[in-house]
Formats: structure tokens, sequence, C-alpha cells
């Protein structure tokens, strides 16, 4: 087998494996490794685009397999492999195990599945027409129904653009969160258990677990939970700021150093380590440009009172005292 085809059944692999409801972090970790290699990323897209199409075919695909068997036993089932986009017979022939099961019969209708690895972000532009841009180190499902448009935030940050649509009301699961939106522009924000949605444009409600009333969100207003408390805070913001990483831009006001190094550590395989009482809690207010890690590490420590030390494995970064 060459090496493109291995990769085009190891996507394959990968597209069922985090359809599974047992899916956990290991295996997301384990997901954003194979991503790195080289010619993964483009075989697991080419294996989504393959699974859409038989996706939005499958109600023919079902017809074919509803046939009684005696039927099937006189006529061989066939597929039009032309309309697969001419990926090849290694693509065509995964992505068509990912959706029929063995045993002749068609599985429940799967999530499409969007990531990125770190340093890595996508635009994504749905069948409705919404449009999706995901940040780096993210990982999120869409499945699109007839009477409802669901995505869940597995992991990471998505800036969402809906389609209006009042037939089809959009639904985003991200944690015990619910975001349900008709037409508008906001941003969701899943990582290390804390939840933020902010909006740029229309209107949103927002349900948590346990809370029966949603809230609502208009422009400029960002809903803050941390993942199975009961409380949510909600503030105004500059929405513009929460999505500078479209731009390549981290935009802080008056956030601890741990938030930015955890957000630093999205996009570079060599963490960043705090060490030091108090150091985590230091405030940064500033624009951070999203380049090398070094540099960005060196622009931290010049605004900072904090220092840097290379490890064999990580950056440690320590608060100075004020004698320093």
């Amino acid at each position: 087998m060459s090496r493109s085809a291995q990769h085009l059944q190891e996507a394959a692999d990968w597209l069922t494996r985090l359809q599974r409801p047992e899916v956990d972090e290991t295996d997301w970790l384990a997901f954003d490794a194979w991503l790195s290699e080289p010619g993964a990323q483009e075989a697991y897209d080419a294996i989504q685009a393959v699974d859409e199409e038989i996706f939005q075919r499958g109600s023919a695909i079902r017809g074919e397999l509803a046939e009684p068997r005696r039927v099937a036993a006189k006529r061989a089932f066939s597929i039009d492999w032309r309309w697969l986009g001419g990926l090849g017979a290694a693509a065509a022939a995964a992505a068509v195990a990912i959706t029929v099961a063995p045993w002749g019969e068609l599985l429940p209708q799967p999530d499409t599945l969007y990531a990125t690895a770190k340093g890595e972000s996508r635009a994504l532009q749905l069948a409705d027409g919404t449009h999706i841009d995901l940040n780096t180190d993210s990982h999120l499902s869409v499945r699109l129904e007839k009477d409802a448009r669901r995505v869940t935030v597995h992991e990471g940050q998505a800036l969402f653009d809906v389609a209006h649509d009042s037939a089809r009301p959009f639904l985003i699961t991200a944690g015990d969160e619910t975001v349900r939106v008709v037409g508008t522009r906001f941003d969701v924000r899943r990582r290390d258990g804390q939840l933020s949605v902010t909006v740029l444009r229309g209107l949103v409600e927002v349900s948590t677990d346990g809370n029966d009333t949603p809230i609502q969100l208009r422009p400029g207003q960002m809903l803050e939970h941390v993942e199975g408390a009961s409380g949510v805070s909600v503030r105004s913001v500059a929405a513009e700021d929460q999505v500078g990483w479209r731009s390549g831009r981290l935009i802080y006001r008056d956030q601890p150093l741990g938030r930015i190094v955890s957000d630093m550590n999205h996009y570079f395989d060599r963490p960043i380590r705090l060490e030091g009482e108090n150091t985590a809690t230091l405030r940064f207010s500033g624009v951070l440009i999203v380049d090398g890690q070094d540099a960005m590490v060196r622009r931290l420590t010049s605004l900072m009172p904090i220092s840097a030390t290379p490890t064999d494995d990580a950056i440690v970064l320590r608060g100075r005292s004020a004698s320093n």
C-alpha cells in the first residue's frame, strides 16, 4: 500500500473513531499527533469530502439497501463512483466503509467532524450557507437535520456567521452550555473547562444545565461560565478583541498570565510552563502578534516582570522580583 493510500485508510479510521460516544481527550490528542504527519491533513479533508457527498446522497443509498434480500441476491448493489470527486479508489472505498455497515445496512447519519492542528486555522462553509472560522487546536462536529442544525464544540474556539433559516434553529453544544440562534455572528470558546460566548451581531440565547431560564446576549456582550459550576457571568466587552485571533493577534485587557500562556500553548508543540508564587496571576493588557514562539515569549518578557528560561522540553516563565 502506498503512503498516500495508507493515510486515506487511517483518515477513514479516525473519522469513524471520533464519532464514537466514548471518545475522550486521549483520542483527540492522538488525532492531533496524527494530523501533524505530512499528508495526513490532506487525506482527512479528502475523506471528509467523500463522506459528506455520501451523506448528501444517503436517501438514494438507503433506498437501495432497503430492498428485500431476495431482490438483492438477483441484482448486485452498485454505486456510481464518478460522483466521488476523482479522489481515487482508496478514498472512495474508505468513505463507503464509514457509511455502509458490513451487513448492508446504512449507519445512522454521522456528524461531520472538523479539526485544526496546533498553529492552524481553518474556514468552513456549511451546506446551509453558515460560515465558521475555526481557531488553532480546535475540534467540532456538525449535523444538519431537516428541523435543526446542530454543532458540538468539543474543544477550542470558533467564530460563527449563521445563515438565517427560521425553520431550522442553529444549536451549539459546548460542555454544559447550549447556544440557540436564528441568524447572527458570535464566538464560542471552550478551553480547559472554561466556556465563553461573545456576540458580535444579532441575538443568541444561552442555556446552562440546571438553569431553566435562557440568558439572552446582545452585540458587545460576553457570557463566561466554568463548566460544571452553577453560575454564569455576563459583561460588556470589545467584541472584536475576542476574535483578533482571526488576523493573527491575541488581544488582552487585564488578563492573568495563566490565561495568556494557556492560549500560547495551543499554538506551539513546545510547552510554556509557569513557576513561582503568583506568577500565573500577574495581569497583562496588550496585543501579542502570533508568529514564532520565541518571538512571542521575548515580547511578553519585555512587557511584563517575568523572565524566560529554556529547558530541554519547555520554556519556563518566572516572575521577577522588584529588585531584579
